[in-house]
């Protein structure tokens, strides 16, 4: 006999091989803060959408044509320590009783040179290094001389970082993600699949989603592509 759904289907990938779409709402539903960019548009909107911090020879900008839509972080060439960041409003919150899930897919040039931070973060200003020095995030981290992933949770300048298994290729897409479940824990995903869980410092106060890159030497351009940005909680009251 066949099953009639009366409404919209809120959530999916219960039996999902990747747990960190278990709960995941699917549809439009106005229970939840949604952000979603594609970068599949013809130009970044710097005005409303992301704020960009940069230094003054590195860009960001759309990539022309190449499939599914990516952005790019560019550093200035043959100059170390140069970078650009994109980050939005401080909109989702970890509290009780609440919920967060968070992904983005990229690559990089050159991983084992360069500095890169993806996730939720404390606004910053100046200089897109500051992403690495906020008081409260939680993201995913790859430092310059290591093409190693790193996953942070910090809260008020205190931190727990865990060192995984994964390393970045260069040229090559890796998918992070995590979940948030009130102020409790965070799982950490790679490629969908579990690698870390942390218990403490998460931040219990409004975080934007970020994205940072920052060149390692000064013997060429360092790009880090985000294919995506995506986002998405349960409203808090």
């Amino acid at each position: 006999m066949a099953v009639h759904f009366t409404g919209p289907i809120l959530y999916s990938g219960m039996n999902a091989p990747g747990t960190w779409w278990t709960d995941l709402p699917t549809s439009t539903n106005p229970d939840y803060n949604v952000l979603m960019d594609d970068f599949n548009l013809v130009a970044l909107d710097a005005t409303n959408s992301w704020t960009v911090v940069k230094d003054s020879g590195a860009s960001v900008g759309l990539v022309l044509d190449m499939v599914n839509g990516y952005v790019a972080l560019t550093s200035a060439a043959t100059t170390d320590n140069d970078g650009a960041s994109i980050q939005g409003n401080e909109i989702f919150l970890p509290a009780a009783g609440k919920e967060i899930w968070f992904e983005t897919r990229l690559q990089n040039n050159k991983v084992d040179q360069t500095d890169i931070c993806v996730g939720l973060t404390q606004n910053f200003a100046t200089n897109p290094e500051n992403m690495l020095t906020a008081s409260n995030r939680i993201c995913f981290q790859v430092d310059d001389g290591s093409a190693v992933v790193l996953c942070k949770t910090e809260a008020s300048d205190t931190e727990t970082s865990t060192t995984t298994s994964v390393s970045m290729v260069n040229d090559t897409d890796i998918v992070l993600g995590f979940h948030v479940v009130g102020v409790s824990y965070v799982e950490f995903y790679i490629n969908r699949n579990l690698v870390a869980t942390h218990t403490t410092n998460i931040p219990a106060t409004e975080l934007a989603v970020a994205a940072m890159s920052l060149s390692g030497d000064n013997l060429g351009t360092r790009a880090t592509e985000l294919d995506y940005l995506f986002c998405v909680a349960t409203r808090t009251a």
